[in-house]
Order: structure tokens, then C-alpha cells, then sequence
């Protein structure tokens, strides 16, 4: 405890002089200005009127929000400013400071940090402490701090469901690294042990389920590449022990692998040993790539030194890559399974199967064509027990198909683009006593032409869009024009821009209304100063519904005038 009080202090009086030195070279600290403030300021005005509706925002806000950046020695101190009719907030954002500057190959962790050993031992969990990392051919690592703050249980609000505040022990943990070569070929084997301190709060309640947890995990890294780096290979591999409650006197010493660890950390009933494994190779060829990737997690997989795992998983995926005619012809592909309940203690087991398709083609000059095809299906098998009732089992597919063709005329002078593009995708549930609840199909195209004129600084663009979904018996249909221009005038100085959409509606092949956005916008540019009007008008029209259902039809206004500086 006094050394983590001793590095904590070393890291709060290193970092009152500033924020973070993310990875910044000590040696050139002296060639910085001593002190600089940048940043923008900004004031809105907005304007709002509605009919048809409840107004959705008052008739009139202002804003004026700030983002200076405060800068000493190269240290950037970024402040956040927010002044409106409604808030008042002036903020420093980042409350967990750190550091980790390096001089030559050493670089040092101060104050709050993200380190990151192995995906399964210190893979990033925040820390308040200290630490070193070496950067040469010689791959070592120590860190140490508080990796969990210490916070009281308190359940003294009138409404425990939004004011109870769950407790947390404090937690201290260290990880250490050791490892030889480079960034593109090594080989680490990383140890990280972190535990709770028994005294550090008030025994929790029973309600809080919050017990002093105890973790080591142990883990090896590599990343290795021959023939020249046209095969690579990585691994990572991870091994945790947890208890996750050291309270607990209840060990038997009946497991022979437990019993080897106890004098290393406590071991008792609540006590599990974890293991992790992913693994990575891919091959590169003349004409493409082979990749594969393999993966198993143990269920209930954890580290104290980092914060998610996907677990209870197994994977294997095979990612092929073919090019043809230099490059003009792409195919790429994967295909995945995966299953849980590794330990056979679930009531069903999942299946997924994903593969996928990707052609890509540039045969023509100015003509590119794309073609895309995903299957995404998921199963279930009977797993522990009898209870595994065939009616309820997941068993869907779904299938995606979509194309986009795109066509170029350009020069130095104007430039047009047609395009052309349909997505397909249908969910079919094979589980016939819940087929008519969970199928569902939906088609989207567009077809679209693009101009630009470059010597006036002009771009406009128009779009035919078809969107149909049919899901549960209903049937809804969005259909409509799409229309964007924008101009540069006196030499960048003012922009000018116009966007409308509008959208015909039907349900059932009944027409259900119309939707229509328009939007107008200018915005002036002097040096460091820039000055921006816009307005928008949105007017949503509803038909009875086939459910008899009346929906209220409302038009909307919006304006906004904005002034802003750079300094």
C-alpha cells in the first residue's frame, strides 16, 4: 500500500504541469512553446414552428459553445464550454489524467493509463499508477496501480431502483512482460495478478451480490511472418485462475490442478481455472490470400485486467482472396461456424454459420460493378437434459443479395457518375410453429446520376429510391425523388446548397400519404471567422391507415443562424 500511495503521488505532481503526453519524445520537450491557447468559439441561434403537432423543441434557443485547447510544454489541455437559456456548463473533460512519454526506447505510463499485454491478461483495463514499457528488440513491461476505486454501498434514496449506488472494493493489480523482437516478429509472454482489499469499504449487503474477487492470468503472444512475410502467424493464448470470492474457507483440495495453486492465491469453492485460445494464419499468393482463424473461449472467461470477452465460443473461419487481369477482377470470400456450451451444461446448443461473397469487377473503363452475398443462419441442438423443447428452437436463415453498377464520364472540365443499385434480404424462420411471426423481406433500390462542373464549383446530384418491406402480413411501401446541388462563390468564400427528398407512401398497395424534407443553406468564410444561415421545412401527410388508425399530419420549420471563430 505504500508503494501504490508512493506512485500515485509521483504520477499527481508529473501531471499538474499537464494532461497527457501521449507518446511524446522527452528529448524534444524543450523545442515547444512554453504556453499556447487555440480552439473555436461558436454562437447559434435557432428557430422553430410547427403545426399539426405538439411542438417537439421551444420556438426559439441560442447556444454558445467553445472547445479551447490549452497547451503547455506540447501538453494538450482541452476544455469544453456550453452556454445556452437552458444549461450552463464549463468542463474540463478528461478527469483521469496520464502520461506516457518515452526518451529514446523506454517509454513510461503515468497516472491513468490503457495498457495492453494480451487480449486474456492486461488487455486494456484503465489503471491509476505506474509503468515502463521498452520499445528495442527487448520486449519488457511492469505496471502497477488501482485498477477499481474504492466506493461505499449507498442505498439511502427514497427510490432504490435509480438511487442505489453499488459498492466496489479497492483493487490493485500489477502485470509484467517479457518478450523478444520487433513489431512485425515477436514472441511475449505476459503474467498479470490483481486483487480485491478486503478493508478498503464496508462489508457489502447480500443485495449487492459485490464479493473481494482475486485473479492471475497468465498469457503468451506471437506474431511471426516467413517466406518473406507471405505467411503470417499469430497466437494468443490465455490462462485464468478466479476466485471470485476470497471471503469464502470452503476449498476441499479435490481438484489436483486448484490444489497446485494454493499457495499462490487464495483457493476455495468459488475458485475456477479459464482458458483462452486465438489463433490466426494467412498465406499470400501471386493472385490473392487464404486466411484462417480459430478461436475457443472458455465459458465464463474472465480477467480482472480487462473489461468484455465474448465467451462460451468456438469459431473457425476460412477467408479466401482471389484478384484476376491485374487486378480488375476481386473475388473475396469467408465462411464461419461457430457453436456454444463448451461445458455441455446448457439446455441448448447455438449453431451459426456465416459466409459470405464479395465480387468486384473493373473490366471496362469507367465501368464498376459489384455484386455482394451474405447467408447468415442459426440453429439449435439439444443440449443437458430433457428440457429441450423443438417448438421454441431458434432455426433461421438469413440471406442478403445486393448489386451496385456505377458508371464515370469525366474530365478536367466536368465530371458525371450514373449508378445503378439493389439490395435483397429475406429472413426465413424454418421453425414452422414460428414462421409467421419472425419471416420478414425487404427490397431496396436506387438509381442515381451525379454532375459536377468544376470550374464553377458546382455539384448536384438526382435519385429515384424504391424501399419495400414486408413483414407479419404488412406490406410498406416507400417511393420517391431526391434531389442536391451546391456552388462555390467569390473564391470559396460563400457556399450555397439545396436538398429535397419526398417519399409516397403505401401499406398493403394502399397509398398512406407523403413525406416531403426540404432544406436551404449559406454559409460565408472570411480567414478565421465563418458565418452560416440555414432553413428547413418538413411536411408529413398521413392517409387513414387499413387499421382505421389516424395519424395527424404536421408541418415543421427550422432555421438556424450560426457565427463561429478559430483562434
Amino acid at each position: 500500500m505504500k508503494l501504490y500511495s508512493t506512485c500515485c503521488l509521483i504520477s499527481i505532481l508529473l501531471l499538474c504541469i499537464g494532461r497527457t503526453l501521449q507518446a511524446q519524445n522527452l528529448e524534444k520537450i524543450k523545442k515547444q512553446k512554453p504556453f499556447e491557447v487555440h480552439g473555436s468559439l461558436s454562437l447559434s441561434l435557432q428557430f422553430y414552428d410547427v403545426n399539426g403537432i405538439s411542438s417537439r423543441r421551444p420556438p426559439f434557443t441560442w447556444y454558445i459553445t467553445g472547445a479551447p485547447v490549452v497547451k503547455i510544454w506540447g501538453m494538450s489541455l482541452p476544455i469544453s464550454l456550453t452556454l445556452s437559456e437552458q444549461q450552463r456548463t464549463f468542463s474540463q473533460p478528461f478527469n483521469q489524467w496520464g502520461a506516457s512519454p518515452y526518451f529514446k526506447k523506454i517509454k513510461f505510463h503515468l497516472g491513468y493509463r490503457n495498457v495492453r499485454f494480451s487480449d486474456f491478461t492486461l488487455g486494456g483495463a484503465t489503471f491509476l499508477g505506474v509503468g515502463v514499457e521498452s520499445i528495442g528488440t527487448i520486449r519488457f513491461g511492469f505496471v502497477y496501480g488501482q485498477f477499481v476505486k474504492p466506493i461505499e454501498e449507498d442505498s439511502s434514496g427514497l427510490d432504490p431502483r435509480y438511487r442505489y449506488l453499488r459498492p466496489s472494493y479497492r483493487r490493485l493489480g500489477m502485470a509484467g512482460k517479457i518478450g523478444v523482437g520487433k513489431p512485425n516478429a515477436f514472441l511475449d509472454i505476459s503474467v498479470f495478478k490483481a486483487h480485491d482489499v478486503i478493508g478498503s469499504i464496508n462489508t457489502p449487503s447480500k443485495r449487492s451480490q459485490v464479493t473481494p474477487m482475486e485473479n492471475l492470468a497468465v498469457g503468451i503472444k506471437n506474431h511471426l511472418s516467413f517466406f518473406k512475410q507471405k505467411l503470417v502467424v499469430d497466437l494468443d493464448v490465455g490462462a485464468s485462475l478466479l476466485t471470485r470470492n476470497t471471503l469464502r474457507y470452503d476449498y476441499e483440495g479435490s481438484d489436483p490442478v486448484l490444489r497446485f495453486f494454493v499457495n499462490i492465491l487464495p483457493v476455495n469453492g468459488s475458485t475456477s481455472l479459464f482458458t483462452a485460445a486465438r489463433g490466426n494464419a494467412s498465406y499470400r499468393f501471386k493472385s490473392g490470400s487464404l486466411a484462417v482463424q480459430y478461436q475457443r473461449i472458455d465459458p465464463d472467461y474472465q480477467s480482472l485486467g480487462a473489461y468484455y470477452f465474448q465467451n462460451d465460443v468456438e469459431q473457425f473461419t476460412l477467408s479466401p482472396s482471389f484478384s484476376f487481369f491485374k487486378n480488375k477482377l476481386m473475388i473475396n470470400g469467408s465462411y464461419g461456424r461457430s457453436h456454444d456450451n463448451l461445458n455441455q451444461k446448457k439446455l441448448a446448443t447455438t449453431y451459426r454459420n456465416v459466409g459470405a461473397v464479395n465480387i468486384s469487377a473493373a473490366l471496362i473503363p469507367r465501368l464498376n460493378i459489384t455484386l455482394m452475398y451474405t447467408n447468415f443462419g442459426v440453429g439449435q441442438s439439444r443440449g443437458l437434459g430433457d428440457l429441450f423443447n423443438d417448438s421454441l428452437a431458434i432455426s433461421i436463415v438469413n440471406a442478403s443479395y445486393s448489386g451496385n453498377i456505377s458508371y464515370s464520364l469525366g474530365s478536367r472540365i466536368q465530371r458525371q457518375t450514373f449508378g445503378v443499385m439493389a439490395t435483397y434480404q429475406n429472413t426465413n424462420d424454418q421453425n414452422q410453429f414460428t414462421r409467421q411471426y419472425v419471416g420478414a423481406s425487404s427490397f431496396i433500390s436506387s438509381v442515381s446520376y451525379s454532375y459536377s462542373y468544376i470550374p464553377a464549383k458546382l455539384t448536384s446530384s438526382l435519385s429515384v429510391s424504391y424501399v419495400s418491406i414486408e413483414t407479419y402480413g404488412r406490406r410498406s411501401t416507400n417511393i420517391g425523388p431526391a434531389l442536391t446541388a451546391s456552388k462555390e462563390w467569390w473564391k470559396g468564400k460563400l457556399r450555397t446548397s439545396f436538398t429535397h427528398n419526398s417519399q409516397l407512401r403505401q401499406t398493403n398497395r394502399l397509398s398512406d400519404g407523403i413525406m416531403a424534407n426540404t432544406g436551404m443553406s449559406a454559409s460565408i468564410h472570411q480567414k478565421k471567422q465563418s458565418l452560416t444561415l440555414a432553413a428547413n421545412y418538413l411536411y408529413n401527410r398521413y392517409n387513414t391507415s387499413s387499421e382505421g388508425i389516424n395519424y395527424r399530419n404536421f408541418s415543421e420549420y427550422r432555421g438556424t443562424i450560426t457565427y463561429g471563430i478559430r483562434f
